[in-house]
């Protein structure tokens, strides 16, 4: 009988069919199952490598990255340094030469024509200081009238020319020189006669070869250099690798210039195409730069040296790590071999429970999602509880059987002596306001009364403030007992506040429509009485009657100012807003009132700030303010004194104050209260009392404040605050 077909492995090399327990074909010997633990074995080679060399490797680069860093920064800090010392030592040396040139631009002599007689002078300097190549001097129009070297030319639209002949020391920089055919740096200064009068140009030529063995002192490695170039990177120097000055560039021809700015420290290519480190600083001396340069390859050959000997390190560890993990691979792939029969058995055990564990796993997420649904709402519901506790404009705090908080809101905070309010501190500590004898005993009894309370008005002290609160309390009713209770605080100081106000309001309205009706009444027969005696005074020629007659015209000018001020307390007129200057109203007020007899003995003093910007302002309203205000202050100083008027822009604010004081006899404390009060006078039979009440409805209606300080004998000071602007007022035309 054949074998079962299920029986049958059937070679993948050669077709051959195979028992299933054979591991390796018959036929051609080649293994029929694949060795999982073989396979094993290389990855786990190859996991101990990459865990153990990667790191070695990442080390590696990283080594190398600082070591190169590092020897690129010492390379850049001594190209740098190099730069800064001949930098330094250019700038000295040109300085030197400037002083020297400077020295000998003053002679002893009128006029050019004497310049020869120092020939000699300045021929001894230029062999003397090898430095200068030769002097030359020139007149105004640009002709050379003398020169060590002999030249003749002309100099006149020459640059440095031009600027020393306005009396300035110049440098040329380097250049191409025509009239020398060569490269030239020329120093020019004004020459001065023994009158210190400019009479020509004195002219230096710089040595450059003393110039550029200058720059040559300074080097470090075999490929460093130091060169100068100007804005557009030309050469003004020559360079130690063959750099012609004033014909090559000091970079790469094909590359931006990278010499640009104050200065810094970058990596561009040279002339010659190498990659170089360069260090360049601007050298103001000839609108170019001061380089200093070195190959890449001369900087950071001890970097490459150094990442030679650790990679040949790094190669040896790599081998020895190798045949070790080897080694230990074939160990450990032996012992898990020996553990998979056993694991194999745990695990279909294991399979088994969890999927029992899965089906309870299911169950319980459906009880928990319903129970973060219930929690959900739970919290929505409490927290709009809360809100709407919080939102009640009264104090709500609520307290169990033995006077500790359990609960408040926000608000109740305004009446606790404590910075938080915290909960199950006892509720009288936390709230003194509480302790008060009729409070106390309606609380404490809330639990034997078993009833709500309610005190409707009660004043007390609160954080030192005098207030009036209304307290309502509430049981809270449990199964057996009452078990806690709430209060309901509430602060009405400025509801009473109101009532009073509203009750002033109604006397001061009813004053305001008698004193209309009186005004009117007396006003009609009081003009008859004024006319009829100024027609009197006219035609009376009896000296004594007529003093007479002018007594009783006063009295009645009098009774007809006390009526128009009732007029206008009882029926003010709208202001009518303008641009106005208050120092200039100011000036002219105190201008009409000073020659006023009751201004005799008096003296004005008017400190009027120029920051005082325009205001907008009723011109009649604030005059009339004034008037009333120095009228005030001028009788208070019957016997003489000083009456100072200060104004000044409010800082940081959109006001402008005015400041009225004098020297007299002041106010006393009781009733400086009662100075705005309509028909409160100090003058005996001399005032109306309507003045300052009459101004300070004024003040109100520009919206700002007044305010008065005084101490008997020592004098009073009135303070108004005006806005410089009416916000939602029509301005008509401005009034200077």
């Amino acid at each position: 009988m054949a074998q079962k077909l299920s029986e049958i492995v059937i070679c993948d090399n050669c077709g051959h069919k195979n028992t299933k327990t054979s591991t390796h074909c018959i036929n051609c010997g080649k293994q029929l199952y694949p060795d999982y633990y073989k396979g094993l074995w290389f990855r786990n080679i190859i996991i101990t490598l990459v865990l153990f060399l990667l790191p070695f490797i990442i080390l590696f680069y990283i080594i190398n990255s600082e070591v190169t860093i590092h020897f690129e920064n010492q390379v850049k800090q001594g190209l740098n340094y190099s730069v800064d010392v001949n930098a330094q030592a250019t700038q000295s040396f040109l300085d030197e030469r400037k002083r020297d040139l400077l020295s000998i631009s003053k002679l002893d002599i009128v006029n050019l024509d004497e310049v020869h007689t120092k020939a000699g002078f300045f021929k001894r300097i230029v062999e003397e200081k090898p430095w200068f190549d030769f002097i030359a001097v020139a007149s105004p129009n640009g002709n050379i009238v003398f020169a060590t070297n002999n030249i003749k030319e002309s100099v006149k639209d020459r640059n440095y020319f031009q600027k020393s002949l306005k009396g300035k020391f110049y440098n040329s920089g380097i250049f191409y020189s025509h009239v020398l055919d060569t490269t030239a740096m020329i120093l020019s200064s004004p020459l001065y006669n023994q009158y210190d009068n400019i009479i020509g140009v004195i002219l230096a030529s710089i040595s450059l070869k003393t110039f550029y063995d200058l720059l040559l002192d300074l080097r470090i490695g075999k490929t460093s250099e130091i060169f100068l170039v100007n804005d557009k990177g030309i050469f003004l120097s020559p360079s130690r690798l063959g750099g012609k000055v004033l014909e090559e560039y000091g970079h790469y021809a094909d590359d931006p210039n990278p010499h640009t700015g104050a200065g810094g420290i970058l990596i561009h290519r040279d002339y010659r195409g190498e990659k170089v480190i360069c260090a360049y600083r601007k050298f103001g001396e000839f609108q170019g730069y001061l380089v200093s340069e070195m190959d890449m390859n001369e900087a950071l050959a001890p970097a490459h040296k150094l990442k030679n000997v650790m990679f040949y390190i790094f190669l040896i560890f790599g081998c020895v790590l190798l045949a070790s993990s080897i080694f230990f691979s074939r160990q450990i792939t032996a012992l898990l071999k020996n553990l998979t029969g056993t694991l194999k058995s745990a695990l279909d055990d294991i399979r088994r429970k969890k999927d029992t564990i899965d089906t309870i796993n299911v169950e319980l997420r459906k009880r928990l999602r319903d129970c973060e649904s219930l929690s959900k709402q739970l919290r929505v519901s409490e927290e709009y509880i809360r809100n709407i506790i919080n939102s009640i404009s009264s104090g709500l705090v609520a307290f169990d059987s033995e006077f500790r908080i359990t609960y408040c809101n926000d608000f109740v905070s305004n009446f606790s002596g404590e910075e938080e309010v915290k909960m199950y501190d006892n509720l009288y500590k936390t709230f003194p306001v509480l302790q008060d004898k009729e409070i106390k005993n309606r609380v404490d009894n809330i639990f034997l009364d078993k009833k709500s309370f309610r005190i409707r008005k009660i004043p007390v002290t609160l954080n030192g403030n005098n207030v009036i609160l209304s307290i309502a309390g509430f049981p809270i009713k449990g199964i057996h007992d009452i078990t806690g209770a709430t209060l309901l605080i509430s602060d009405i100081t400025e509801q009473e506040q109101m009532h009073v106000q509203m009750a002033d309001y109604e006397k001061l309205s009813a004053l305001s429509q008698l004193a209309l009706g009186a005004a009117h009444e007396i006003n009609n027969p009081l003009l008859g009485i004024t006319s009829y005696i100024e027609l009197l005074l006219e035609d009376e020629k009896d000296v004594e009657k007529k003093a007479r007659a002018k007594e009783v015209l006063d009295s009645a000018y009098r009774i007809s100012e006390t009526v128009r001020g009732l007029l206008n307390y009882a029926r003010p007129t709208p202001p009518k807003f303008t641009k106005i200057s208050l120092n200039k109203l100011i000036s002219e007020t105190l201008s009409f009132l000073q020659h006023q007899p009751l201004f005799r003995k008096i003296k004005i003093r008017k400190l009027l700030s120029d920051a005082v910007p325009q205001i907008t302002a009723d011109a009649n309203q604030i005059r009339q303010v004034l008037i009333n205000i120095v009228i005030n202050a001028a009788q208070a100083m019957s016997n003489g004194g000083t009456l100072t008027v200060i104004t000044d822009k409010v800082k940081f604010e959109e006001f402008v104050e005015i400041k009225i004081g004098d020297t007299g006899i002041g106010i006393s404390e009781e009733n400086l209260k009662k100075v705005f009060d309509p028909f409160f006078t100090t003058k005996k039979g001399e005032g109306t009392g309507l003045g300052l009440s009459i101004s300070y409805s004024y003040i109100k209606n520009h919206n700002g404040e007044i305010a008065i300080a005084s101490e008997p004998n020592k004098g009073t000071e009135v303070l108004i605050l005006l806005p410089i602007r009416q916000s939602g007022k029509i301005q008509s035309e401005v009034i200077e």
